[in-house]
C-alpha cells in the first residue's frame, strides 16, 4: 500500500485520487507552491507568521550586493526565524546546503531590519505599514520574545515533492547536532472520473518523525500535574493568588506600572508609551522586562497568557502596543496586595497618559560576513 491514499467521498462510496506531479497538475514553484505556503503559514509550523518572501538584499562585509532569494521567512512565536527553501518536484542533493546559507544569512538580521523587511512585504500585500507598526506587529506575534539573539539560529524548513537519501541524511545528521531542519513533503493528486479536473494536494512532515513514545499512555505520579502533560502550555485564569505571587518576585518597574495603571482603569487600554514614560524606561528597557516575563509566565507560571492582555493600535496617531485588565483581574491584582500602599503608578490619571510621542525604533546592528540590507 502507498504511503498515503487520497479519496473523494459521496456517502457510502470512495473513489480513489490518482497521484500525478505538481508539474502535471500545472502548478509552479512561485506562483503556487510559494502563494500556497503564505497563504497558510502553518505548513511551516505552528504559530509561524510570515514576515516576508524572495528576499533578496544582502551585502557582504565590504558592502557589496549579494543578489541570492531567499524563497520564503518566517518567524515562531518564541522569536526564533523560520528559513523555508522551496521546490517543485524532487528535492535536489544539494538543496540542505542552499537552505543552510539562507539560514546563515538571515541569521544575522537585527530587528529593526526585520521590522523594514516585514513593512515591505505588508506593503506588497495592499497595506500601509510602517517600519514601527511591522516591529510591533512582531513583537505582538512573539509575545515580546523577539531579540537580536533569539534569530541567532532559525529553523530550516525544505518543502518538496519528494527527498534523495542523501537529504534525508543530512537533515537527520544536522538535527542530532541541534541544528533544526524539518523536511515537508507536498504532493498532487487528480480525482478521476469526473467531469471538470478536481486538483488536489496534501502536505505531510516527513521528518523529524514522531517518536514512539508520543504515541504511548503510561501512568504518572501523584506529583505530576495535568499542566504538564503536552508541549503546548495551556491558557489559565489568573487567580488572586497568581498575583500574589507575581507582586512577592522581584519588581519588574515596566510589568509594576501596567499592572497598576489598568488595574485602576480597568477595561481600559494603556499604551506602551505611556508604561514607559510611567515605569521610567526607555523603549529598550521596558521591551527587555516585557520578554522576561514572558519567560517568567512560562517558567515559574506553566502557562502562555500574560496576567494582561495586549493589543495593538493607535493612540493619538502613534501606532503601539496597548495593554489591558478587566475588572475581574483588576479586583484580583489589587486584592493580591492586602493594605499594602498603593503604588505611585497606580496613581497617574488617564488624561495624563495620552499624548506621548511615537516610538523609537533601535538601530540596525553592524555584522561581518553577508548580512540583510
Amino acid at each position: 500500500m502507498a504511503d498515503e491514499l487520497v479519496f473523494s467521498v459521496e456517502g457510502p462510496t470512495a473513489t480513489a485520487a490518482r497521484q500525478i506531479s505538481l508539474a502535471e497538475a500545472g502548478f509552479t514553484e512561485r506562483a503556487h507552491l510559494q502563494e500556497w505556503i503564505i497563504q497558510n503559514p502553518q505548513v511551516l509550523g505552528e504559530g509561524v507568521l510570515i514576515v516576508t518572501f524572495e528576499f533578496d538584499r544582502w551585502r557582504n562585509a565590504t558592502g557589496t550586493a549579494e543578489r541570492d532569494r531567499l524563497d520564503v521567512l518566517g518567524i515562531d512565536r518564541n522569536g526564533t526565524l523560520v528559513v523555508a527553501e522551496l521546490k517543485r518536484g524532487a528535492a535536489p542533493d544539494t538543496v540542505e546546503m542552499q537552505a543552510i546559507k539562507y539560514a546563515a544569512m538571515a541569521s544575522r538580521f537585527s530587528v529593526q531590519l526585520l521590522a523594514e523587511a516585514h513593512s515591505s512585504y505588508l506593503s506588497r500585500s495592499g497595506a500601509s505599514v510602517s517600519a514601527d507598526q511591522a516591529l510591533e506587529l512582531l513583537r505582538t506575534h512573539t509575545g515580546y520574545t523577539v531579540d537580536n539573539a533569539t534569530f541567532r539560529r532559525p529553523r530550516i524548513v525544505l518543502v518538496a515533492e519528494s527527498y534523495p537519501p542523501i537529504v534525508t541524511a543530512t537533515a537527520v545528521w544536522l538535527g542530532e547536532m541541534g541544528v533544526p531542519v524539518n523536511l515537508v513533503r507536498v504532493q498532487a493528486y487528480e480525482l478521476v472520473g469526473t467531469a471538470e479536473p478536481t486538483r488536489l494536494v496534501s502536505v505531510s512532515q516527513l521528518y523529524p518523525v514522531p517518536e514512539v513514545e508520543s504515541f504511548m499512555v503510561g501512568p504518572r505520579s501523584r506529583g505530576d500535574s495535568e499542566q504538564d502533560v503536552g508541549p503546548e502550555l495551556p491558557e489559565i485564569e489568573w487567580s488572586e493568588s497568581d498575583y500574589a505571587k507575581l507582586r512577592a518576585l522581584p519588581p519588574k518597574p515596566t510589568v509594576q506600572a501596567i499592572l497598576d495603571l489598568c488595574s485602576a482603569s480597568p477595561d481600559t487600554a494603556i499604551g506602551l508609551r505611556v508604561i514607559e514614560a510611567a515605569a521610567g524606561r526607555t523603549v529598550f528597557g521596558a521591551r527587555g522586562e516585557l520578554a522576561g516575563l514572558t519567560m517568567l509566565v512560562k517558567g515559574r507560571f506553566k502557562r502562555r497568557n500574560w496576567p494582561f492582555s495586549v493589543e495593538w493600535g493607535a493612540t493619538n496617531g502613534v501606532n503601539q502596543a496597548h495593554y489591558r485588565m478587566s475588572a475581574e483581574q483588576a479586583e484580583r491584582w489589587i486584592s493580591s496586595a492586602g493594605n499594602l500602599e498603593e503604588s505611585p503608578t497606580s496613581r497617574l490619571r488617564s488624561q495624563e497618559i495620552n499624548d506621548f510621542g511615537s516610538p523609537v525604533s533601535p538601530a540596525p546592528h553592524k555584522e561581518s560576513g553577508v548580512t540583510p540590507q
